[in-house]
């Protein structure tokens, strides 16, 4: 579960950085999200030896926002799979593109219909993939989605 987990976040962050390539710049402004006061932090203690620099560099998120980027994540996921499900069956490298293209603003879209903006999206998932403690809470606001 927790390859597969990472597996679909490194995907996630791949397609994003593509798009922020493509595009220049995401997102929405941010007197449009709901400001959020509960957060949830973590103890240095409590991470592994070597990931301080990662997770400690990273702002904190809410309790609210990881709800939301789980939501976000789990259509994310589908339309990933739903993009290489396309692409294997498409044989035309500029359908591909395109077939990529419109899969990127879906996802841009589903982090924006859960109530984030994607740079916003990147950086909670950013913190779930280096924090194992957050990893483990979002793991449980996905299973909370199924």
């Amino acid at each position: 579960m927790k390859k597969h987990l990472l597996l679909h976040i490194l995907s996630a962050l791949l397609v994003t950085a593509a798009l922020v390539l493509m595009t220049g710049t995401l997102g929405c402004d941010s007197g449009d999200r709901q400001e959020q006061t509960t957060t949830t932090s973590v103890d240095p203690a409590d991470q592994p030896a070597g990931s301080e620099g990662m997770a400690s560099s990273l702002p904190p998120v809410s309790e609210i926002d990881l709800e939301k980027a789980a939501f976000a994540y789990d259509e994310i996921t589908r339309i990933n799979e739903d993009l290489q499900q396309s692409v294997q069956q498409t044989q035309d490298a500029e359908e591909r593109q395109k077939l990529q293209l419109t899969a990127n603003e879906k996802m841009v879209q589903a982090a924006e219909n859960a109530g984030l903006d994607f740079e916003t999206y990147n950086r909670i998932m950013q913190t779930v993939r280096s924090d194992q403690q957050m990893e483990g809470l979002f793991q449980q606001k996905l299973k909370a989605l199924q």
